[in-house]
């Protein structure tokens, strides 16, 4: 599940920059991404909407647009649609209703994340834009935490709120919008945080890490997406969608390893010779904490030999 989560708060970053924050469900189903959109649900970020969307492909020839309609059966209402080729086709309600991304439930989520459930409830202060999450001190000074979403559209009520709702200075707002719009505008003067270049979605929630460098203004604002392997040995993290995982000594050890072979395959004896680790030790140890690491970079077959994924090759521009 681990490879899933970073592709699954890109995709909502997205959807939530997106006017209604809907949808259509031919999206999910058609673009190669139904397990993270599926996953998104699972967690409570997308969820179904009351609304038909107007057209969708047949889910039998997917080649015609049908028009879903609801259907008495009994006393259940089932959906249906028809296509000039199948004819009437049964529809799920997962491929009529519009999907539905929601800030709410990301705003609640930072919240527990920063640990101000007990304290501080989320308030909606600038209606679908903008939550405020709680106070919170560091270096003696008490700052105002703030979620929000599409920002670049709601500039002076998202200012105005901020200005009420905190101290002169002391807010601070992790949003999903583009830090770049923002910055020639009424905003940018205030503190911006990408949401994820601080979060990281696990377990159906989010766990934030390095929020205080943005309050030092030491951190960068610019967010990429970048997959790599590239501050390795310099940072000693792996960058997944553009976000540093730091790395345990062990686990660094290994990948320099397989980095160092440069695309060959090494056996589990060289490796376990490198960590200093008997010969028969067990990957699944090694790779618990670090799965989405391994899952992304690594490589294995069942004859013990491990290498690096092609496409992250540091010769190859990885």
């Amino acid at each position: 599940m681990g490879t899933i989560n970073a592709p699954a708060l890109a995709e909502l970053s997205r959807l939530l920059e997106q006017p209604g924050h809907h949808l259509l469900p031919d999206a999910v189903w058609v673009s190669g991404q139904a397990e993270v959109f599926k996953h998104l649900r699972d967690v409570q970020a997308l969820s179904l909407g009351p609304e038909l969307t107007d057209a969708v492909l047949c889910p039998d020839c997917m080649s015609g647009a049908i028009r879903p309609e609801q259907v008495a059966h009994g006393s259940q209402i089932g959906l249906r649609a028809y296509c000039g080729e199948c004819g009437w086709v049964p529809l799920a309600k997962e491929r009529a209703r519009l999907w539905q991304a929601s800030p709410a439930k990301v705003a609640d989520w930072l919240n527990a994340a920063l640990g101000l459930r007990s304290r501080h409830p989320v308030t909606e202060i600038v209606k679908g834009v903008l939550w405020h999450l709680g106070e919170r001190e560091y270096k003696r000074h008490r700052h105002s935490l703030f979620f929000g979403c599409q920002l670049a559209a709601n500039q002076a009520d998202v200012d105005k709120a901020l200005e009420k709702a905190s101290a002169p200075g002391m807010d601070l707002t992790i949003t999903t919008s583009e830090i770049t719009v923002l910055q020639s505008g009424r905003l940018g003067s205030r503190v911006l945080v990408p949401l994820r270049a601080v979060a990281q979605l696990r377990k159906g929630s989010l766990v934030i890490e390095n929020l205080e460098a943005y309050i030092d203004g030491i951190a960068p604002l610019v967010v990429s997406d970048e997959t790599s392997l590239r501050l390795l040995e310099t940072k000693r993290v792996a960058l997944i969608d553009g976000a540093e995982v730091p790395l345990s000594p062990q686990v660094f050890k290994f990948l320099k390893v397989l980095l160092d072979a440069d695309g060959d395959e090494v056996h589990k004896r060289m490796l376990a010779k490198a960590l200093e680790i008997p010969e028969n030790f067990k990957f699944a140890n090694i790779k618990k904490r670090h799965a989405e690491v391994f899952e992304t970079f690594v490589q294995s077959d069942q004859k013990g030999y491990y290498w690096l994924h092609p496409d992250y090759l540091l010769s190859e521009g990885g």
